[in-house]
């Protein structure tokens, strides 16, 4: 099996705008998957990201905060999987009900295992 980091796209917080009916229908279907994969063994760990943050660059020998994207697109949370290969691993991050909601992107990479780390 190897190993895989799905990253959830938004645009700032989707969520917000649910009212409290359908954010407890988001929370149950996105928990069954959730939990039908941890289930199936193919989930390693899954979590929400704060919607705050920076990003760091090194620039001219120093450590500076930005520079930004010129988005609004953020990554707003990870799905860390276990996946024979990639068409596998495609093949889960299908089957999220995020995509439902048509306000979410999945971006699927796999992990790249270095000796000696880790």
């Amino acid at each position: 099996m190897r190993e895989f980091l799905l990253l959830i796209r938004s645009e700032e917080s989707p969520k917000a705008n649910l009212s409290p009916e359908q954010m407890q229908q988001h929370i149950e279907k996105v928990g069954g998957y959730l939990q039908r994969l941890t289930e199936e063994g193919k989930m390693k760990s899954a979590q929400p990201l704060e919607m705050e943050g920076t990003m760091l660059s090194y620039q001219n020998g120093k450590i500076i905060d930005g520079p930004y994207n010129e988005t609004k697109e953020i990554i707003s949370g990870y799905y860390h999987l276990l996946a024979n290969d990639m068409e596998e691993a495609v093949a889960i991050a299908k089957q999220d009900p995020r995509f439902e909601e048509g306000i979410w992107r999945v971006e699927v990479r796999p992990i790249k295992r270095v000796e000696g780390i880790n």
